[in-house]
């Protein structure tokens, strides 16, 4: 019944509600015995940011721990992202046997950085948001990206309605 789904990679931001998105990868795991990674791609600095900072920060060190921190912030949302989503759907967790959300945090353009490690992790499917809250089009330019890069299936969540 799976078709050979056995790795889901479920991809959230942290501006959005990504409820939706997890609760559609967790369900599908569910109903298909695959594991569940979440990631979050970090969108890199501009060039412009980056050299900027190059100028008034000229330690590496200090650069690298900016860097660093960065990431690290945007793991401590993650979590506390899931955490309220289990939170909120003990039956999913009961479901998937309460095994952990593996999470990954990685910098660099969302689109490349989603498919590339889809393709590192043997995924088998992404599920990722819409990520369009205007005008007619079915998805972002980020999801678009996925779409169009992607070696699996792709599943979009649309928002919810208000």
């Amino acid at each position: 019944m799976s078709q050979g789904i056995r790795r889901i990679l479920c991809c959230v931001g942290l501006k959005i509600d990504c409820d939706p998105v997890l609760e559609q990868a967790v369900t599908l795991a569910v109903a298909t015995g695959a594991e569940v990674d979440v990631l979050h791609a970090v969108k890199s600095l501009s060039d412009d940011v980056v050299n900027t900072l190059r100028v008034n920060i000229p330690d590496r060190h200090i650069l690298d721990t900016l860097r660093d921190q960065r990431l690290k912030e945007a793991k401590e949302v993650l979590d506390s992202k899931i955490e309220t989503f289990w939170a909120g759907h003990p039956e999913l967790r009961e479901a998937y046997g309460y095994r952990e959300l593996p999470c990954s945090v990685l910098e660099g353009y969302p689109a490349q950085v989603i498919t590339d490690y889809a393709r590192r992790t043997s995924s088998d499917m992404i599920v990722l948001a819409a990520n369009k809250r205007r005008s007619a089009t079915y998805a972002g330019k980020i999801t678009k990206g996925v779409i169009k890069r992607s070696p699996v299936p792709v599943v979009v969540v649309p928002p919810r309605k208000s």
